[in-house]
This record gives structure tokens, C-alpha cells and sequence, in this order.
């Protein structure tokens, strides 16, 4: 059973945006998933890796649209954005050191953090970035 499911609610109304949240919460899923099946220490170790080079992605993905749109909340979010890999990069440190397990408290900080991010943050910016003329498609970052 998943632990967010993806469904409007979680959508900015921005095609790039909602794509990658979407995909995001799969991931999310997937982590929860295998944490209350029990899976190897890799098998976590792997998803947790997949679900933060994603985030990392997404993350700037966001980051050069809101500087093509000039988003007027972007150093908020950007602060953001920071604190979500400072704390998901500590969790990946601790996990991989052995001196803490992925925890249900940890997926359902991630998860609290996702939905009220997407919930607030990214719905100014999708509707923000829409109606002035950000590309609703993804961003090459090359």
C-alpha cells in the first residue's frame, strides 16, 4: 500500500512539474515499500540512492525555470530545496555509516516534507511559472 498517492490534489497544473512529482512519489512509494517488506540493507541503499539523484534532478530541473520565469519567491525556495538534500544527504550518510536504519520516522518526514512542499511551495511556482510563459515541457540543463 502506498504511503502518497499521486492523484490532483498533488498537481501544480505545470507539465514538467507534476511529472517529475509524480515520479517522485513512486519513488517515495518504492522506499516505503521495500522498508515494510524488510529488503537488504542494498536493496534500501538503492532506492534511497535513486530517490535523491532524482530529487537532485527535479531540484534543478525547478531551479532553471524559475530563473527563466524571474520566479519572485525563488531564494525561499531555493533554501528549500537545500534543506531537503542537507537532510536526505545526512539520512544517506547515517544509513550508509550503520549508525542509523531507514526508519518509518524518516520515510514519513520525506513524505511530510514532499506533500507540503508540492502542496505549497511548487503550486506557486507551477502556477506562477504557467502564466508567465514557462515552457510547460522539461528543461535541457546541458
Amino acid at each position: 500500500m502506498p504511503i502518497v498517492t499521486w492523484d490532483g490534489s498533488l498537481a501544480v497544473g505545470h507539465e514538467m512539474i507534476d511529472q517529475h512529482h509524480e515520479h517522485l512519489v513512486e519513488l517515495l512509494n518504492k522506499t516505503y515499500d521495500e522498508f515494510c517488506e524488510k529488503k537488504s540493507k542494498q536493496s534500501l541503499e538503492s532506492v534511497l540512492d535513486e530517490l535523491i539523484d532524482y530529487a537532485t534532478y527535479h531540484f534543478a530541473q525547478e531551479e532553471v525555470l524559475m530563473e527563466k520565469v524571474a520566479f519572485p519567491a525563488t531564494e525561499e525556495h531555493l533554501a528549500e530545496h537545500a534543506f531537503f538534500i542537507r537532510r536526505i544527504g545526512e539520512i544517506q550518510k547515517e544509513f550508509l555509516a550503520g549508525t542509523n536504519a531507514i526508519s518509518l520516522e524518516i520515510i514519513t518526514f520525506l513524505k511530510d516534507w514532499l506533500v507540503q512542499h508540492i502542496s505549497q511551495k511548487d503550486c506557486d511556482l507551477g502556477a506562477y511559472a504557467t502564466a508567465h510563459g514557462g515552457s510547460p515541457v522539461i528543461i535541457d540543463l546541458d
